[in-house]
């Protein structure tokens, strides 16, 4: 058995994952093609995941059944990627918190403004004229299975796709676009 057809036999024992199959070329270009026009946006959004998931030799599209509860025996990675604002010296001046109790201090802190229920800025750190950018960085499997798929390939990243990409793929399944379905990429190498 190849390691490709390992990778996608242990996912499709996950009851969560409907559809696994390798990428092709033209779905790949495609992908990009959505992630790069997101490049032109007012507030650029950079998924240096995605791009770390091409750079490995074959990449997986997986859509998932987010409403199918599975019972998780391990805790996911401190690295599970991140979503955040920065400048384009780098400095993080906005990003995701799902700590509760921090969310609960953020919420006094007058220099913290919410974008959303999570996701904060940091009004004090953003210097006028600086150049901002949304990044979006890879992850490992422990994201969302506990299925050491990192153990059977020399390297693996996970990628999310964006909006756009989310919707591309599911257009591809011909699949609603509906928020109970999610897509993940995964890049990996033998």
């Amino acid at each position: 058995m190849t390691v490709q057809q390992e990778l996608i036999n242990l996912l499709k024992e996950d009851p969560r994952i409907i559809i696994t199959e390798l990428m092709n070329e033209d779905m790949k270009k495609q992908v990009l093609q959505h992630e790069m026009a997101r490049l032109n946006e007012i507030v650029p959004f950079v998924n240096e995941g995605m791009n770390d998931a091409f750079e490995e030799e074959n990449a997986l599209v997986l859509v998932m059944d987010n409403e199918v509860e599975i019972t998780r025996t391990t805790e996911p990675s401190e690295d599970d990627g991140s979503f955040t604002l920065r400048t384009e010296s780098g400095k993080i001046i906005g990003e995701t918190i799902t700590d509760e109790e921090e969310l609960e201090e953020l919420r006094e802190d007058p220099n913290v403004y919410f974008l959303s229920e999570n996701f904060v800025t940091y009004k004090n750190l953003a210097l006028p004229g600086e150049k901002q950018f949304f990044v979006m960085t890879g992850t490992h499997s422990d994201f969302f299975t506990d299925s050491d798929l990192e153990s059977l390939v020399s390297s693996l990243i996970v990628a999310i796709p964006s909006t756009n990409t989310d919707h591309y793929i599911k257009d591809c399944f011909d699949l609603p676009h509906d928020t109970k379905l999610g897509t993940l990429i995964i890049g990996y190498t033998e």
